[in-house]
């Protein structure tokens, strides 16, 4: 599917596609390729290569490489940001996510347990858009909790080429280690785990953890396998800020039959995708993507059309990769104000040396302390051009 969402509009905007499929899924890119040869695809306008990450870093420097179209973690889309910047090709990146999926009591709980199979168990939880976190309000929380628990035991596990399962094996031994380290490690926290039974061989339960707080590595961090965190929370505002309260803004979904009440959480959640009543429910004339570490950049719709094109009157934009060193990025910092860089000179003041990091000071109006509204400071000089002071830029 994620193939598609790239090869196609890559395609229909007239271009040649150079895919390097991951290292766990080469099978099917290779069949697909069969296929559009079968199909009648001219030779050389889709082309497949394999091989492991350092290919893929090859293959995205590669001078003759206008678009840079990447799925995965956050970590390699970090990598392929760093070895495209100043090169002048264009990147898009859907990476990780932690998608937070919010239950009123307003809610149709049995709609929304089905909900939360869709979200979490869908692929065996092997989704980027995942809805791993799941923010309960409190009057229903115990109740809704019993309802995932008892949907939980009728999970059927087995082979993914019979139809009539829920739930295949995890794509590989590391994966599956990966994930029960994570809860091992909830488990050894505190936390309550609840899994049903899994066939032997690669196969990972179903699991519910409970009882966790907001740093837990469970919550913070994606763990890409069945694995549910589940958490109450009083009012709407709560709900938004623990939902808004991750690196991540991939997806999220809202329950509730209050339409009201679900449209304007649903706008508070900074999220690619919010659905309301659902989850993973993909629609190819609406555009996907992330915000914050889950990437920039859309696939489907126009949006992700507009990935692969550029506007005619732009000529070619190909330069050689500037050599810097990143560790280093950033550290000299020669504007008129104090310095984060304590190896730039301090701005000395006529009664001493002024603090280097720039406090932000609030100026007082209306009764209050309030933030400057530039959210930086001005340096005022003295007659003799010394440092004088710092004011908050503002313009009231």
């Amino acid at each position: 599917m994620l193939l598609a969402w790239k090869v196609c509009p890559a395609l229909a905007m007239g271009n040649t596609v150079v895919l390097k499929p991951a290292t766990n899924t080469r099978l099917s890119a290779l069949l697909f390729a069969e296929i559009c040869a079968e199909a009648g695809l001219p030779a050389g306008v889709f082309n497949v290569i394999t091989g492991g990450g350092a290919m893929g870093s090859m293959l995205a420097t590669h001078p003759d490489v206008d678009k840079v179209g990447f799925t995965g973690s956050t970590e390699v889309g970090q990598i392929l940001r760093k070895a495209t910047a100043g090169t002048g090709k264009k990147i898009s990146l859907e990476l990780g996510g932690k998608s937070p999926i919010i239950v009123f009591d307003s809610a149709d709980l049995d709609s929304a347990v089905e909900g939360v199979v869709d979200a979490i168990w869908f692929n065996q939880g092997q989704v980027c858009s995942a809805g791993s976190r799941l923010l309960v309000q409190e009057p229903v929380f115990d109740r809704f909790i019993e309802k995932v628990k008892q949907r939980m035991k009728t999970l059927r596990l087995g082979s993914s080429l019979d139809k009539t399962m829920d739930m295949g094996a995890i794509i590989d031994e590391t994966q599956q280690k990966f994930i029960a380290e994570y809860v091992d490690d909830a488990q050894k926290g505190g936390a309550e785990v609840f899994q049903v039974d899994a066939p032997s061989g690669c196969y990972y339960p179903p699991t519910l953890i409970t009882g966790v707080g907001t740093t837990s590595r469970t919550v913070v961090e994606e763990i890409f396998g069945p694995v549910l965190i589940a958490m109450p929370f009083r009012t709407a505002k709560e709900a938004i800020s623990l939902a808004n309260n991750t690196i991540y803004g991939l997806g999220a979904s809202v329950f509730t039959e209050q339409m009201t009440l679900a449209i304007e959480t649903a706008k508070m959640i900074k999220a690619g995708a919010v659905w309301i009543n659902c989850h993973n429910m993909f629609d190819a004339a609406a555009g996907f993507g992330g915000y914050k570490q889950s990437g920039f950049g859309r696939d489907g719709g126009k949006e992700g059309l507009f990935e692969y094109v550029k506007p005619s009157w732009q000529s070619r934009l190909s330069f050689e990769a500037p050599e810097f060193d990143l560790k280093k990025f950033g550290a000299s910092y020669m504007a008129d104000r104090p310095s984060l860089n304590t190896a730039t000179p301090q701005i000395v003041s006529a009664d001493g040396i002024l603090p280097q990091v720039d406090r932000t000071y609030k100026l007082y109006y209306g009764g209050a302390q309030k933030r400057p509204d530039a959210n930086y400071c001005r340096v005022i000089s003295d007659a003799k051009g010394k440092a004088f002071a710092l004011v908050g830029e503002s313009n009231r």
